[in-house]
């Protein structure tokens, strides 16, 4: 009967399995610093898209709030003007009717600042300022919206002043004058003095309102510029 030696391999000494448990770890952690390094780079990319993003709303907003402005400032002369006229007799003077009439749409004219929202809905969506690591833009972003946000307070106020002015003025003006193209005598539905007293009541609430927001629109403007300025420096962008 043959009988055949077994072969015996050398037994693996601790140090092997140790130097084959620290290769395994140095590879998953390399891995893991390159993903890492990679996910930071692509943020830092996405932080820059949404910076360039922001300086465009930013640019669209400071002319938006021009505009506005000028409006305003005309809205607010028209409502001077209607309130020196609703200090006058009306009765039997149809010139100042007429003028009644034409500045009618001062008390009901209210256009507001629309600001651009899509670079900061996008931030938002993303999990609020985390991407913006420059803590001094992200404070400043933070701020500008805080202020949208309490424009949108003063708006949503003046709207129901301008609702109540149309609503007060149904009493007052015959909008069949109004929107003829006639000779005709401008007269009003009412001539109660009571009434025309709540219209000029409602007319000078508008012109207080009307002030507070352009206020803030102002404050809101300088805030837009010293954040681009902040942007452009802090990110080397045009």
């Amino acid at each position: 009967m043959e009988v055949h030696a077994h072969t015996h391999t050398p037994r693996k000494k601790w140090t092997h399995y140790l130097w084959e448990f620290l290769m395994l770890f140095l590879a998953v952690f390399c891995g893991f610093l390159a993903e890492n390094y990679r996910e930071h780079v692509v943020e830092h990319q996405q932080e820059k898209e949404y910076m360039q993003s922001m300086l465009e709303d930013l640019g669209q907003d400071t002319l938006e709030i021009n505009r506005i402005s000028l409006v305003n400032i005309a809205a607010n002369v028209d409502l001077d003007t209607l309130l020196e006229i609703l200090k006058l007799p009306l009765s039997g003077d149809k010139v100042t009717r007429k003028k009644l009439y034409y500045f009618l749409q001062a008390s009901i004219r209210a256009e507001l600042c629309v600001f651009s929202q899509r670079t900061m809905s996008q931030l938002k969506n993303a999990g609020g300022l985390r991407l913006v690591r420059k803590r001094e833009v992200a404070n400043m972003i933070s701020l500008y919206d805080s202020k949208i946000q309490y424009l949108g307070v003063i708006a949503k106020s003046l709207d129901e002043i301008t609702s109540d002015a149309t609503r007060l003025g149904s009493e007052v003006y015959d909008l069949n004058y109004y929107t003829s193209h006639h000779d005709n005598n401008y007269e009003l539905i009412t001539y109660d003095p009571k009434i025309l007293k709540k219209l000029s009541n409602i007319a000078h609430l508008e012109q207080i309102v009307f002030a507070h927001y352009e206020s803030h629109l102002q404050e809101e403007k300088q805030v837009a510029i010293r954040l681009i300025k902040l942007i452009k420096k802090e990110y080397n962008l045009q």
